[in-house]
């Protein structure tokens, strides 16, 4: 079956594609990083699919390199036998009929070694990596790294996630792991001439006819390049003859709906500042994180202007109430999902507070809910504790240094705000 990205041009991000190579082929674990719908899973797709455009890269070196696509998204029980069955899938390789983890793991490794010792080097492609990493188990990096010190240099990993995953996975595993996540992000640009020029081709090929000239500039112009918002909006032009104008592109549900999606992944305190900026009442205050993922430059511009419309029109509320989801196990604010941008520990800690509302939890309840497995609290010492709430501000506060959701009560603990 032939694979919609295998004829994407070699040249199609060769900048971000050059610096994932670079990673992967020494060894080393990296991460892709971009807001929805910026194309990452794109990306992974051409690495799985394009053998022209690794050989324009890498030439004769490309014969060795065997990468697997894997989406978290079809995981439904994230236990380590289900992530093992998953990851065997991938590698084509047959497995025994059991749940038993020990058993699955082993056919792993074999199936990793065989490769690896046959000259293949072996990466897999994480894709939605963000959105499940705090529902992982802690051996699941365990066995990322078994799997490294087995293959040696032939085995690597690119996570695809919308955030540093330093900033997400818990502070152990960030100790304990380390090399995984830092020093090694490729962040995705908004705008590539060559991606950009073939989507316009793509599209003009299914419909069967030319967007103008002018048009796609256009439409480059209101989207900044972004991948899902230009073919969005490319679409509406030669399916329902919809003119490339902010005023009747944002009465379009499609449109809407992609813009939505980049606003919801944003912090509370990144949507404030994008309404200011929006309104211009900021001109010192600068976020580096939004910086690199390229929503804003440094002299704070929006590098997508139809989001900078749609954030001054949509008259958008950030201060709505934070819930948790039964149904889902979800922790909502409004219609975004702030679990996703949590780690295992703070979202822990932060279910607890909402179950807790209005109450002053002390030191040993919140270690209690967060490390159970702990037996004596004094191993959890109060900096770590301070460090995970100073953590959680930053991702669900307008203003992390004037909390209003988690209250320190001096001397005994925090309350919870809802």
């Amino acid at each position: 079956m032939k694979i919609f990205e295998s004829d994407f041009p070699p040249d199609y991000r060769s900048a971000e594609i050059k610096a994932i190579l670079a990673y992967i082929t020494t060894g080393k674990f990296c991460q892709l990083i971009c807001i929805p719908g910026a194309g990452k899973a794109t990306i992974l797709r051409l690495l799985a699919h394009n053998r022209k455009l690794l050989k324009s890269h890498l030439g004769e070196k490309e014969k060795g390199l065997r990468f697997v696509y894997i989406n978290f998204f079809e995981l439904t029980n994230f236990t380590e036998a289900e992530i093992i069955k998953l990851l065997l899938i991938g590698l084509d390789e047959k497995f025994q009929n059991s749940d038993d983890p020990l058993l699955l793991g082993r056919d792993l490794h074999e199936a990793v070694n065989r490769l690896s010792q046959n000259g293949q080097t072996i990466i897999f492609l994480f894709d939605h990596f963000d959105e499940h990493q705090n529902r992982l188990p802690h051996t699941f990096f365990q066995m990322l790294k078994s799997l490294r010190n087995l293959a040696k240099f032939k085995f690597s990993v690119v996570f695809a996630t919308r955030r540093d995953l330093a900033g997400l996975v818990d502070e152990d595993i960030l100790k304990d792991y380390w090399d995984f996540f830092v020093g090694n992000t490729v962040y995705l640009k908004v705008y590539d001439k060559v991606a950009v020029e073939y989507l316009f081709t793509q599209i003009e090929n299914v419909f069967g006819q030319k967007i103008k000239a002018e048009q796609k500039t256009q439409i480059t112009k209101l989207t900044g390049g972004h991948a899902k918002l230009t073919k969005i909006i490319s679409e509406l032009v030669l399916g329902k003859a919809v003119k490339p104008q902010t005023e009747n592109l944002l009465k379009e549900t499609p449109v809407m709906a992609a813009l939505y999606e980049i606003w919801l992944f944003l912090t509370s305190s990144e949507q404030q500042l994008l309404s200011k900026i929006s309104e211009g009442k900021t001109s010192d205050q600068i976020d580096e994180n939004l910086i690199k993922l390229d929503l804003v430059s440094y002299q704070n511009k929006f590098t997508i202007p139809l989001l900078e419309d749609f954030v001054k029109s949509a008259k958008l509320n950030v201060q709505t109430k934070i819930i948790f989801d039964p149904q889902t196990n979800e922790i909502k604010r409004g219609e975004s999902i702030i679990s996703e941008i949590l780690s295992a520990q703070e979202y822990r800690l932060l279910k607890f507070l909402i179950e807790n509302p209005n109450k002053v939890i002390g030191r040993d309840e919140i270690i209690k809910a967060v490390w159970p497995q702990t037996e004596v609290t004094e191993a959890i010492s109060d900096e770590a504790i301070d460090q995970m709430v100073f953590r959680l501000r930053k991702k669900i506060e307008d203003e992390p240094q004037k909390p209003i959701h988690i209250q320190t009560v001096k001397g005994i603990g925090l309350k919870f705000e809802p």
